[in-house]
C-alpha cells in the first residue's frame, strides 16, 4: 500500500514548514507556495489539485495581517473565505479530505471562560469575518473536512510574537505589552502533530476542533516569560489595549477549550511555557 498523498498550501510559512517536517518521510508530501498555487484562482486550484490527486489537502494558506484586513477586506475575504470554497470543491472532485486551519478570531472575546466548538461565532474584525466565511465555504462544499481553530501561533520560518519581543527587548530598556487580552500561545510543531493525527485518521471527518497549547496567559505574561528565557534585562510593563489603538478590534478573551480534541486524539497537550522553552532552546534563543 502506497503512502498517503498530502498536499499542503501556504508552503514557506510557519505552519506549512512545521507540517512538512513532521509529515516527511512517512507521507508523500507536496507543499505549494503562493506563487506555485494562487488559491484565489479557481481554475488554477481545480487544475493543480486535479493533477496532484492528494488523499489529504491541508490548507495552511491565509491572509493573517489582522489590521491590514480592515483596509483590504475584499482581499481578506478572497484568500480566507472564497478560496477555501475553491479548495473544498477541488478536493470534493478528487475525493480528498480537507484539513483547514481557522482561528480564535471567529469569536468576539466576550465570554467568561474558554470557547468550545459549540459556542456561536461572532467575529469583531474583518480578519475574523473572513476566516468564518472560509469555514462556512468549506462546510458548504465538502463532505470530508476537519476545521482546526487555533491561536497565537509562533514557530520557525515567519514573523512571530516571540522573535519580535526578543528583538525589541534587545533594543529597548522597557517594553509596554497589552495585559487585558488573554489566550493560549501555540507552537506550530505541536499544532502540526495534531494535524498529522487527523491526516492519519480518515474516519474522523466533518468536525470542528480547537487546539492550542495548555494554559491561559495575557500577551504581557507571554512577553515576560520570553524575555526571562532569553536572558534579556528589559522591563516589561503591563498596559491596557487602549494604550495601543489598532484598526482591528481584538478579542478580550479568546482562550480555546481543548476537551474535544484531547478526548478524540488522546494527545497529551503540553503547557504553553514548555513548548515555548523548546522552541527557544532549539532555535538558539535561550542564553
Amino acid at each position: 500500500m502506497s503512502p498517503t498523498k498530502i498536499l499542503i498550501t501556504g508552503a514557506g510559512g510557519m505552519l506549512a514548514t512545521a507540517l512538512e517536517s513532521i509529515l516527511n518521510p512517512s507521507f508523500r508530501v507536496t507543499a505549494l507556495t503562493e506563487k506555485q498555487l494562487d488559491i484565489t484562482d479557481k481554475d488554477a486550484v481545480m487544475k493543480s489539485i486535479g493533477e496532484a490527486k492528494p488523499d489529504v489537502l491541508i490548507n495552511a494558506a491565509a491572509y493573517t495581517a489582522v489590521d491590514r484586513c480592515e483596509q483590504e477586506q475584499d482581499t481578506a475575504n478572497r484568500v480566507n473565505g472564497t478560496a477555501v470554497g475553491y479548495l473544498a470543491q477541488a478536493a470534493q472532485v478528487t475525493g480528498a479530505k480537507v484539513i483547514h486551519i481557522s482561528t480564535d478570531y471567529v469569536f468576539d472575546g466576550a465570554k467568561d471562560g474558554p470557547y468550545t466548538e459549540e459556542d456561536k461565532p461572532n467575529p469583531v474584525s474583518a480578519y475574523g469575518r473572513s476566516k468564518l466565511l472560509g469555514e462556512r465555504e468549506l462546510i458548504r462544499f465538502s463532505d470530508n473536512y476537519i476545521i482546526l481553530r487555533t491561536q497565537w501561533m509562533y514557530g520557525e520560518q515567519g514573523k512571530n510574537f516571540v522573535d519580535t519581543i526578543i528583538q525589541l527587548a534587545q533594543q529597548k530598556d522597557e517594553l509596554k505589552v497589552v495585559d487585558d487580552q488573554y489566550g493560549s500561545p501555540t507552537y506550530t510543531k505541536d499544532l502540526a502533530s495534531v494535524v498529522r493525527w487527523f491526516a492519519e485518521h480518515g474516519e474522523m471527518k466533518n468536525r470542528v476542533f480547537n487546539f492550542s497549547n495548555e494554559g491561559i496567559v495575557s500577551w504581557f505574561g507571554f512577553a515576560r516569560e520570553i524575555v526571562k528565557l532569553a536572558g534579556v534585562k528589559t522591563n516589561i510593563i503591563p498596559v491596557d489595549s487602549a494604550a495601543f489603538p489598532r484598526p482591528a478590534r481584538r478579542p478580550h478573551n479568546s482562550a480555546l477549550d481543548k476537551t474535544a480534541v484531547k478526548r478524540i486524539t488522546k494527545i497529551d497537550i503540553r503547557p504553553w511555557y514548555d513548548a515555548l522553552y523548546e522552541y527557544m532552546k532549539d532555535t538558539g534563543r535561550i542564553r
